[in-house]
This record gives structure tokens, sequence and C-alpha cells, in this order.
């Protein structure tokens, strides 16, 4: 029977229902069977599901690119009025049909050819991460352990290091690169639908709103698209892993999950007797979206692996292994090249006698290091202090990235610290036209948790008396990544302390619920003809109430939810800047107006004075 759930009214109950349907979704595949869920459309167009949305897309950096309509995220959905935002998507679900998409091609990483890249509008990208939120623990909770590519709380480090400790432990060393020919190109909709169906999503309407988004076209190319899922969609990470699911299953079931007639309680004895059988052939496999290998103990296999993926392949998904890419590989004699990895391993002191040496591919780290040239030869066109100051940032940004995605490397610093001196250099010849100098690392204001450490000598510049450096590819080591613990989701209590326990991140804490009652929603009608509280003011004041940590800016005290009045520090800012949440201040609604009025203060505390006079000498 399938399952229903009460559409949220608040962001915490979203949040309940959100870990309602990963826990019905797991507990259905722990014991063989598939789960069945109707009515996800009401979760889908619930208030608190497109307030979670739009702040979901308003954080990621595409947010300002346009689609094919032209309408930007700020202008078009955060400056308007707040109920009128979301009439519009909860309207345009009930009847979707989706714009074209703006088709862009970027570069491949380390690659001359170009990737087709597919922009949504912003109102099918809201949509999209509706459908999304929603999807996620539904399949998350089916997904297969080492799938890797686009899930929470998940990393191309994880699926390094599966292959390390897999090399380490079985001693097997041969390996099977695939590489599936024009993956998102070539996706049947008709037998993704029926994948998702299978997985539990049994309420029709979300199906065909899936089935509106793969059939969006292209501008000027196409009315129609029949197949595949274009690159760029919030949504086409989810629906290739939702295909590929299939394929992970397939492969684990052959060996890793293959059923025995003896339970048997540790793992390595069950392998044990599945190795006793001749017809089996031993694979492991990760998996990175589209990108994956398959670790077995011979080229035998190995060659009877890859003709098995590829039937099974053809047959069940309508897919094709690129032969000339998908390769097999004795990593003792040569690497595998994997998530912009170099991965192979030498004799050496150390269980079944070899160690692991992975290095950062070439090619990419020098289409990168070239790439970061053009970047700082820019820093000396910047036409004021502002673009500087971001240009700077913006090259340490990159190279920070750089250092961060690839420290899983056990030869990290000899792959990007060859570059180093090359970099510095030109660093120094743009910066020294402006000024710039060299500086030991440790003297500059930027970055200190990374410059501290060093005493190296690179360019830097003095602006407004901060000296700010531009940091070194040499200033990186190898870090160990632990191999991902499968309980670690964002859909379980226990989950989310283990990522809390991993990342020493804590979450930013859930939107008061009484900040979206019924009570707030007619303040909004009231006041949705004052464009000041339009849709961004209203999402914001929420999270400038948990940065203030629901006390008032003025008095210091608790401030209930019904007592919230939120302050604009600066109401003269553009309409752009003016409801971001470092320009609201959470105050009762009696010391809010004493902010505005005129009244004499001299009975208060002094620091309360203080604190009203400085609001008041802002606004004046």
């Amino acid at each position: 029977m399938a399952q229903k759930f009460v559409s949220p009214q608040t962001e915490s109950e979203l949040r309940i229902t959100l870990d309602q349907l990963y826990a019905e979704s797991k507990a259905k595949t722990d014991i063989g069977e598939k789960p069945s869920f109707r009515g996800l459309l009401e979760i889908i167009s619930a208030e608190p599901t497109i307030l979670t949305a739009i702040h979901n897309i308003k954080a990621n950096k595409g947010a300002k690119t346009a689609g094919s309509d032209k309408e930007k995220m700020q202008e078009d959905i955060l400056e308007k009025d707040y109920q009128s935002v979301i009439s519009r998507v909860q309207n345009a679900l009930k009847n979707y049909q989706p714009n074209d998409i703006r088709r862009v091609l970027i570069p491949k990483p380390g690659k001359t050819e170009m990737r087709p890249l597919g922009i949504p509008t912003i109102i099918d990208r809201i949509i999209q991460e509706c459908v999304h939120i929603v999807l996620d623990p539904i399949c998350e909770a089916q997904f297969f352990n080492h799938s890797y590519g686009f899930r929470p709380h998940r990393s191309a480090q994880q699926a390094l290091v599966r292959v390390t400790y897999l090399t380490h432990n079985t001693g097997y060393h041969w390996v099977i690169e695939g590489d599936i020919s024009k993956f998102f190109d070539t996706i049947s909709h008709t037998t993704l639908l029926k994948k998702l169906y299978h997985m539990g999503i049994k309420d029709r309407r979300v199906l065909m709103i899936i089935r509106q988004m793969l059939k969006a076209g292209i501008m000027g190319e196409k009315g129609e698209n029949p197949l595949g899922t274009p690159q760029g969609g919030i949504i086409s990470p989810l629906l290739a892993n939702c295909y590929l699911h299939a394929f992970d299953e397939w492969c684990a079931n052959q060996w890793e999950t293959k059923k025995t007639q003896h339970p048997y309680n540790k793992p390595d004895a069950r392998f044990k007797a599945l190795r006793k059988s001749s017809n089996l052939k031993p694979g492991y496999l990760i998996r990175y979206a589209d990108d994956w290998v398959l670790i077995t103990n011979s080229r035998r296999n190995a060659e009877k692996w890859k003709w098995l993926i590829t039937k099974f392949l053809k047959e069940a998904l309508r897919l094709k292994l690129s032969e000339g890419k998908t390769v097999i590989t004795d990593i003792r004699k040569r690497p595998i090249h994997f998530l912009g990895f170099e991965f192979s391993i030498t004799p050496g002191k150390a269980r079944k006698g070899h160690i692991t040496r992975i290095k950062p591919n070439k090619d990419r780290i020098k289409a990168k290091v070239k790439e970061l040239h053009r970047y700082i030869k820019n820093i000396r066109k910047s036409p004021d202090t502002k673009t500087l100051l971001f240009r700077i940032e913006r090259v340490n940004q990159i190279i920070r990235g750089i250092i961060e995605y690839y420290q899983a490397a056990t030869w990290v610093y000899p792959a990007l610290s060859k570059h180093a001196d090359n970099l510095k250099y030109a660093g120094y010849k743009t910066l020294k036209r402006l000024g710039g100098k060299w500086t030991s690392a440790n003297k500059t204001m930027n970055l200190p948790h990374i410059h501290s450490l060093y005493t190296t000598q690179i360019p830097a510049i003095t602006i407004d008396n901060m000296v700010l450096g531009l940091t070194s590819l040499g200033f990186c080591k190898w870090k160990k990544t632990l191999l991902k613990t499968q309980t670690e989701t964002p859909y379980t209590l226990e989950g989310r302390k283990l990522m809390l326990e991993r990342t020493k991140k804590r979450p930013l804490s859930a939107r008061i619920t009484e900040l979206f009652s019924e009570k707030s929603l007619t303040a909004k009608t009231f006041l949705r003809e004052k464009s000041i509280y339009n849709f961004e003011y209203w999402l914001n004041r929420a999270y400038a109430y948990n940065r203030d940590k629901g006390k008032c800016k003025i008095c210091g005290d608790i401030v209930e939810p019904k007592e919230l009045h939120c302050h604009h520090k600066d109401p003269k800012l553009p309409q752009s800047f003016l409801n971001k949440v470092s320009n609201l201040a959470t105050t009762h609604k009696s010391c809010h107006l004493l902010i505005h009025s005129e009244n004499n203060i001299s009975y208060l505390d002094s620091k309360i004075q203080k604190r009203i006079l400085g609001f008041r000498n802002i606004i004046r």
C-alpha cells in the first residue's frame, strides 16, 4: 500500500517529513521490498518546500545567471511580493510547462573539447529544486553504498579512498576504467520514468512533471528534447543516479552483495566462501556519476566483466560503453585515471606488498595553472580598489580550491609545488606594477589560517593598511581521507550527528516555526503594498533571527516570534541590498519604535541608549 504524508506547514514539519520519507524507503529496502509513495505533489508544492528551494538556489553561485526568459533571482523573485512568488510556483506546478533551456558550451577539465550545459529559467530551477528536495530522501535510502557522485555528504575523495582500501585489502590490481559514451545525452526518458516508479515514486502527477522537465526544448535548437537529460539542470544529477542505480545493483549482486545459502556474520568469511565457487568473478564497483571503476583479480575476469557490463548497459539501460576509453589496467604497471587523479600501486613494505601512489592528473593541473595565469594577468587591469580586491580574492579561491580537491593525493605536494614558483613570479610581476612586493606569507593579513604557517615569500600589496598576498600553490600537504560512514546522512538524527563530528561545521539552525505561522502570513498580505517587505525580507528575517540567537539588538532580551520586528539598519540601500541578512537586525516591536522615533531616551540604560543612537544615526 502506498504511503501518504501530510503536507508540511512549517520548515520544521518539512524536516520531519523528509526524515519520514527516508525512514520508510530505507525500511522497505532493507527487507528486500520496494517502497511506494503517493501524495508527493502536496509536499513539493508546500510553502516551506518552496522557501527552502529558493534559499538553496540563491546561495548557489549560478543564481545570477539568467535562463531563456532573461529573469534573474534577485530582481524577479527576491524583490517581488512574498505571496505572489509562492502563488506563482504553486500555480506553475499545477499544469507544468517548462520554458526552453538556454544552452552554453564550457570546456571540459583538462581537455580541448566542450561540454554542453543547459541553463533552465529561474522559475524552472525553483520547481526542479522543490522536486529534488522531496525525491532525494526516497532515492538516497535505496542507492548503492559505493556510488559517490552528487549525493549529500559524499565526495570524489571518498570514492578514491575506497579504491585504495580495496586494492590494499584484497590484493586485486586489475581495474576496468569505465566510460559511458554520451551518457547524459542518451538517457531514455521512458526507461528513467519506469526506474523512478519502481523506486517508489508512485505519484503520477510528479512523474508527469519530471517528464515535462526532460522534454524541455533547447532555445534556438529544438522545441522538444526526445532523449537525454541536460547537464546543468538542478535535478539532472539525481535523475542520472536513479538511472544508473540498476547498474549499481546488478554489479553488486554479482559479487559484493550476492546472497548466500548460509548467513555469514563477517564479510570476509562470506567472500571466502564465494571465492570457492569457480563460476563467480570477484568485482567491486566504485561509481561517481557516470565515471566508474571496477576492481577484480585477473585480466581474464576483467575481460568477462567488461563484456557482461557492455551487454547489461545496452539491454537494460540503452547505454553504450566507449570502446576506446573503457580500458583494462594492471595498476602495478601503469596508473588508472579516475576523477582527476592518477592511481597506481608500487612494491613496498605494506600489506599485500604494495603501497599506493596517487597523483593529481597532469593535464588537469596544467589546464588549471593556465587558467590561473589569465586571472593573475587580469589583476593589473583592475579599474578600482574594489575590483582589485575581488580579483586577488578570486585567484586565492581558485588556488585553495585546487589544493583542497587534490590534498587526498599522496603526491599532492610534488605535483603542485612544481608550478608554484612560476605562478608566484607571475603574481609578483602583476602586483609590482601596483606597488606590490615580496612579503613573508605569515606577515600578510588574508588567509590567516594558511599563511600564518609559512614564512615563504609571496607577492603582496598593501591596501588601506592591509597587507594582502597572492597565496601559493605550494602551500599544500597530503590529508588523509576517511572511508565513507554509510550511516552518515542528512535524513536521520544519527546521520546529522556524524556529519557534524566529521566536518566540525554546525548546521544552520532551523528557522523559527512561528515566523511562518498564520499570523505572519496575515502580516505578509497586509504589508504586500510596501516594496520594502518583499520576498527576500520574509526569507531573510528568519536567518537574521537565528544569527542574533533570538535576542533583541537593542535591549539584549529574548524576542518571542510574535514580538519580532526586523529593523533595516540602512533603509537607503538599493533594493538589491536592502533585505540582505547583513542589513537586518532583530528587535522587539517596542525597541524598534524607539529607533524610528525622536523620543527622549535618557531614562534608559546607557548601553541601550548607545545602541539606539547608533541605529538612529544611520537612518538619518
